[in-house]
């Protein structure tokens, strides 16, 4: 009894300060306020439009910035509940390097990034458009290395080709697809 509690004692004594050291570093992280990160995001964006003499819209919110190429006006719109496969091609606003892109794939869009939240359900079944995305509604202050560097803004060009209610997931044989 006597062993355990000495164990007990050492466990805490040896644990606590390592717990309180992992927090202090977190706290100690220069996380950028999001708004004020998303004031910048815009304003880069917006420039970054200007120079390249391009017309976008805003959604709603004046989030993301867009430009629908292809406006099938009567198709079907996506929710977020919604299933939706699309051709896609993203890249960093900064370079242009591509870091992705897919033809005819199936997602749930409640599970992508915000900013395809945003933006996909502002596109009918057979629209195409290019989507501005600041980064704190894509891969945000983290990035996703090496692919994506930390508060990178984001273009992709999006096709949606169909809204299903119903995700069913990938198996060894078969893509993801939406009913």
């Amino acid at each position: 009894m006597k062993r355990r509690l000495v164990k007990i004692i050492i466990g805490v004594c040896v644990v606590v300060p390592l717990i309180v050291t992992a927090c202090m570093m977190n706290e100690s992280e220069d996380y950028p306020d999001f708004n004020e990160q998303l004031e910048k995001d815009l304003t880069a964006i917006d420039n970054y439009l200007a120079a390249n003499n391009i017309t976008a819209q805003s959604d709603p919110d004046g989030f993301i910035r867009y430009v629908i190429h292809k406006d099938s006006v009567n198709g079907k719109k996506p929710t977020i509940d919604s299933c939706v496969t699309a051709n896609y091609q993203g890249r960093l606003m900064s370079t242009g390097q591509e870091f992705d892109k897919g033809t005819n794939i199936s997602f749930p869009l409640n599970g992508v990034i915000d900013g395809w939240k945003i933006g996909i359900p502002l596109l009918n079944v057979g629209d195409s458009a290019t989507l501005y995305i600041p980064s704190g509604l894509g891969y945000g202050f983290h990035g996703f290395e090496p692919e994506i560097p930390a508060n990178a803004n984001l273009i992709f060009h999006v096709g949606v080709k169909k809204v299903g209610t119903t995700y069913r997931a990938p198996t060894s044989t078969t893509a993801g697809s939406c009913n």
